[in-house]
């Protein structure tokens, strides 16, 4: 575990609750940088062939964060020769061996967004597992008040997103991601 530790942090990793942005500001990440983008979703729905929601039915929940970490592992022992944005799933952080490996991965940002915001971005979305068949504003409370602690204990910044224009955040983080690093501002604008 030791040499996982070891090495540099050079990815940009986006965690916080659904609808908070982090596939968008990923993808504004991605834009200004050049790097890619990898959603963490999508990988695990590529890699089973089934949606998340698929996924939540077939095998439950926790097999889905069993998943998450067989990918955050992988990702550190098989690091790619350049940095990318990481859009995480918004429960990513729920599961404790989780939140020290996406620490290790790179900057790691908790992407904060209060509870209206969140309710209007997930109003029309069928793709959220965990708000089918509930009262979506107490499930949005919930899940805020549970896994605040687990972003805040996971995250080397925070940062309100409230109404924020895209452009802006990902700025944002770039600075504070080239203040982050070890290896100085290249190692977030595309250089090794």
């Amino acid at each position: 575990m030791e040499r996982l530790h070891e090495k540099p942090r050079r990815h940009i990793v986006l965690i916080g609750l659904m609808g908070c942005g982090k596939s968008t500001v990923g993808k504004a990440l991605g834009k200004l940088t050049g790097l890619p983008l990898l959603d963490t979703d999508a990988v695990i729905e590529e890699q089973v062939g089934m949606s998340i929601p698929e996924i939540f039915r077939k095998y439950g929940e926790k097999r889905f964060r069993s998943l998450e970490t067989a990918l955050l592992r992988y990702l550190l022992e098989h690091q790619a020769p350049e940095s990318c944005i990481i859009a995480t799933g918004g429960g990513i952080v729920v599961r404790p061996a989780n939140r020290p490996l996406l620490r290790r991965l790179g900057f790691t940002v908790w992407l904060h967004a209060e509870v209206p915001v969140l309710l209007q971005r997930t109003a029309h979305t069928a793709n959220r597992p965990l708000l089918q068949d509930t009262d979506r504003e107490r499930r949005i409370n919930e899940l805020s008040s549970q896994r605040a602690p687990f972003y805040a204990e996971t995250a080397h910044w925070t940062l309100e997103v409230g109404h924020s224009e895209v452009f802006e955040i990902a700025q944002r983080i770039l600075e504070r991601a080239a203040d982050f690093s070890e290896h100085g501002k290249n190692a977030f604008c595309g250089g090794v």
